[in-house]
C-alpha cells in the first residue's frame, strides 16, 4: 500500500484565513470594516468638499500621490515581515512531508494582497471622489498594477543592498508627476517603465521561501514583539534597534557621544524619512483641504521617531543609565540636541522638495518640526507602563482604561494640541 504525502497541512488549532469565516469577533470586525469602507463610494458627493474643497481637482497631483502611496506600500513589503514561522510549527514541519517554504510563500502572498488591496482602494476612492475620467482610471490602475508586479518580484527574494533605492525612485517619479502636471497617458508610460524595471530586479539573491531556521525564528521574534506591544499598549517596545557603529567609540561614554552613535546607527531609516517628506509635499498639492501644520507635524513625527530610539532604550533600562553615570537631564538635552539636528536636516530636505514641486508651506507649518522634536522627546521619556490602576471609565464604545490610554498618548497629546494651535494660527 502506497501512502501519498500530503501537499498541504493544517496546524491543529490554527484558523484559516485569519478566522474571518469563523463567525467570531474576527468575522464581525471584517464585515464591519468592509461595510464601512464600501459605503464611502455611495457618498462621494459628500466626501468631495472634505477631500478637495471647492477648488478644481488636480488629477496629476492625485496620480502622483497614488504613486507615492504605492512606493510606501512597496517599501513596507520589503521589510519582509512575512518571513517567520513559530518554533512549534517549525518542529512540526520538520517531521511532516510538507515544505515549510510553502508556509512562507502563502504569507508573502497574503501580505502582497493586502498592500495591493489598500493601494487599489485608495486609488478608487480618490478618483471616484474627484470624478476622474476614463484616462485617469486607466492611469491609476496601471500604477497600482505595475507597483504590484515590482513589489512582488523584489519581496520574494532575500534583501539586496540597493532594495531601498527602488521605492525612493518611484517616489521621485510621483513627485515629478505632480510637479510637472504630467497627463494620464504619460503616467501609463511611467507604469510600463516600472514593469520593465521589474525584470532585472527579479534576479539576484535567494528566494525568501528558502530562508533558514535562524532567519525564520528571527522573524517570529519580531512578530511576537509587535504583538506584545499592541496587546499591552506599549508602542515603545517597537522602537528600532541600532546597527553597530565602529567609527564612534563609547569607551569613555558621554551623553552627547552616545546620542550621536545611537543616531548614526539608525541611518538606514533616513530613506523612509525622505519618502515621508515626498508624500507630504505631494499630499499638500493634491489635497488642499489638509492644513500645512497637520501634514508637516505628522510627517515629522513619523520621520524622526526612529532616531530617538536610543533615548527610549536608555529610559527603559535604569541599569544603562547608571552605567553612563549622567543625570537624566543631561541625557535628554544631549539626545534632544542630536534629534533637533536631524529634524533640521529633514526640514531642509523638505524645503528643497517643496521648491522642486513648485509649492510652499506657510510659516506656522514649519514650526511643527520643532514641535515634533519636543513631542518625540516627551514620548520616549515616559515611564514604564503601570498596569496597577487602569481606571476604567464608561464610554460610548464601552469601558476604556483611561490611565493606560493617558500613558499611551504621552507625547502625542502635545503634538495634537500644538498642531491644532498652529492650524488655527493662535
Amino acid at each position: 500500500m502506497v501512502t501519498v504525502a500530503p501537499r498541504r497541512m493544517k496546524i491543529p488549532g490554527r484558523k484559516r484565513f485569519g478566522g474571518i469565516f469563523s463567525g467570531d469577533t474576527a468575522s464581525f470586525v471584517f464585515l464591519f470594516g468592509f461595510g464601512f469602507l464600501f459605503t464611502a463610494f455611495f457618498h462621494v458627493d459628500g466626501w468631495r468638499p472634505a477631500v478637495y474643497g471647492s477648488s478644481r481637482v488636480d488629477f496629476p497631483a492625485v496620480l502622483g500621490l497614488l504613486t507615492l502611496s504605492c512606493a510606501v506600500g512597496w517599501r513596507g513589503l520589503l521589510r519582509r515581515g512575512f518571513a517567520w514561522v513559530e518554533p512549534a510549527e517549525l518542529t512540526w514541519l520538520d517531521f511532516a512531508p510538507v515544505d515549510r517554504g510553502r508556509v512562507v510563500a502563502l504569507r508573502l502572498l497574503g501580505a502582497w494582497t493586502g498592500v495591493v488591496a489598500v493601494t487599489g482602494y485608495l486609488a478608487a476612492l480618490l478618483l471616484a471622489v474627484g470624478g476622474g475620467g476614463l484616462g485617469e482610471w486607466r492611469a491609476g490602475i496601471a500604477v497600482v498594477a505595475a507597483t504590484a508586479v515590482i513589489a512582488y518580484v523584489t519581496a520574494r527574494r532575500t534583501a539586496l543592498w540597493f532594495d531601498a533605492a527602488g521605492p525612493l525612485v518611484l517616489a521621485v517619479l510621483g513627485l515629478a508627476i505632480a510637479a510637472f502636471h504630467l497627463g494620464a497617458a504619460t503616467v501609463e508610460f511611467v507604469a510600463a517603465g516600472v514593469v520593465v524595471a521589474a525584470l532585472p530586479l527579479a534576479f539576484g539573491g535567494e528566494p525568501v521561501t528558502r530562508a533558514g531556521r535562524s532567519a525564520l525564528l528571527a522573524g517570529w521574534e519580531g512578530r511576537v514583539l509587535r504583538s506584545v506591544a499592541v496587546t499591552f499598549l506599549d508602542p515603545m517596545m517597537l522602537l528600532p534597534p541600532s546597527a553597530p557603529v565602529g567609527r564612534i567609540s563609547v569607551r569613555r561614554p558621554t551623553p552627547l557621544r552616545l546620542a550621536v552613535a545611537e543616531t548614526v546607527g539608525r541611518t538606514k531609516y533616513a530613506g523612509a524619512a525622505v519618502l515621508v517628506g515626498f508624500a507630504i509635499v505631494v499630499a499638500h498639492i493634491a489635497l488642499p483641504t489638509l492644513p500645512g501644520p497637520v501634514l508637516v507635524g505628522l510627517g515629522a513625527y513619523l520621520a524622526l521617531t526612529p532616531f530617538s530610539a536610543g533615548l527610549g532604550e536608555l529610559w527603559r533600562n535604569p541599569g544603562r543609565r547608571r552605567w553612563l553615570g549622567s543625570p537624566d537631564r543631561d541625557l535628554v538635552l544631549a539626545n534632544g540636541l542630536v534629534l533637533a539636528g536631524a529634524g533640521l536636516l529633514w526640514a531642509v530636505v523638505l524645503y528643497g522638495v517643496t521648491l522642486a514641486a513648485g509649492t510652499s508651506f506657510a510659516g506656522p507649518a514649519w514650526l511643527a518640526v520643532p514641535l515634533s522634536v519636543l513631542s518625540i522627546l516627551r514620548t520616549v521619556t515616559r515611564k514604564a507602563v503601570d498596569y496597577g490602576n487602569p481606571a476604567f471609565v464608561d464610554t460610548p464604545m464601552g469601558p476604556m482604561p483611561a490611565n493606560l490610554v493617558r500613558q499611551l498618548f504621552r507625547g502625542l497629546d502635545l503634538q495634537v494640541i500644538g498642531i491644532v494651535l498652529l492650524s488655527l494660527r493662535i
